[in-house]
């Protein structure tokens, strides 16, 4: 496992953030986010998990500490809290901010726009049988080739807890066939054994971006009782057509409490609420059939 080469270093410089991103398919940014925001949103993220009895008691929320059956992306006991979460403006509004906005701006050289869709991943404890396996974007991002994917987590992700890790140059080989498997997405692609998976600590407010043809998974948590939590979200110039799939509201196909109506009804005339109704015409086309994200 080697480490993310970082690049903060050209952050104004879209010329070489697209030649790093052609030469490794990815480019890993330390601190774009202010630490702050970023653990504002873990917060009210782990007081849900609290109050739905996640967490351990008598502990602090900060730390994700759980002694709870795993819950599983998908099960009952994991949609409401996964709709409450959905709700909240802060988490949405993270991917608006400046520093990563000003960052796209640059790697696209044009307006960039953030698709609404943002996803977040609560990652229990002895269940890495059910985490993410090897995957491309592709098949769930759809539209232009050139929408950009970003993680991040939120709150501190030594390696023990795992995280995000990708096959540095897996997307010079294209589309990869998949088959069905188990956890988010439902999907995954044969690795290339002569590749190298990379991986580093995340610190609150670091960012990872890739193509839609780089082959990335979930890390293994190795730790007893420690939640992971992430957000990713996609990013693409404003002259490029999305699939209008993500202008909706992660599992937004579950229901009405998946709906923008019911998700910014408490917003209050936020500027996050229908952003990209109030940018110039986005182009988005139907996505034909396609996997759920």
């Amino acid at each position: 496992m080697q480490p993310y080469i970082e690049s903060k270093d050209v952050i104004h410089d879209g010329s070489a953030l697209r030649a790093r991103m052609r030469e490794y398919g990815y480019l890993f940014i330390r601190d774009l986010l202010p630490r702050d925001d970023v653990l504002h949103v873990r917060r009210e993220i782990m007081e849900i998990c609290e109050d739905f009895g996640w967490l351990r008691e008598k502990t602090d929320p900060m730390d994700g500490l759980t002694d709870h059956a795993p819950v599983r992306e998908g099960d009952d006991a994991w949609r409401p809290m996964y709709a409450r979460l959905q709700t909240l403006e802060s988490f949405h509004r993270l991917k608006l901010h400046p520093n990563v906005n000003n960052l796209m701006d640059a790697y696209f050289e044009e307006p960039s726009f953030a698709l609404p869709m943002t996803i977040a991943r609560i990652a229990f404890p002895r269940d890495n049988e059910n985490g993410t396996a090897p995957h491309q974007d592709w098949i769930y991002v759809r539209g232009s080739m050139d929408t950009v994917s970003c993680w991040g987590t939120l709150g501190d992700v030594p390696p023990e807890i795992g995280g995000l890790k990708l096959l540095a140059g897996s997307h010079k080989a294209g589309l990869l066939s998949t088959v069905p498997s188990p956890g988010p997405g439902g999907n995954m692609v044969s690795v290339d054994p002569e590749l190298e998976w990379h991986q580093s600590d995340y610190r609150a407010g670091d960012l990872l971006m890739f193509t839609p043809l780089t082959v990335h998974a979930a890390a293994d948590n190795h730790t007893p009782d420690t939640l992971r939590a992430s957000i990713d979200f996609r990013y693409a110039g404003q002259s490029h057509t999305i699939s209008s799939t993500w202008l909706e509201p992660h599992y937004h196909w579950l229901g009405d409490e998946f709906s923008w109506d019911v998700l910014d009804r408490d917003w209050h005339d936020s500027p996050t609420a229908r952003y990209w109704e109030r940018l110039p015409q986005v182009k988005a086309r139907p996505p034909g059939k396609m996997p759920r994200v």
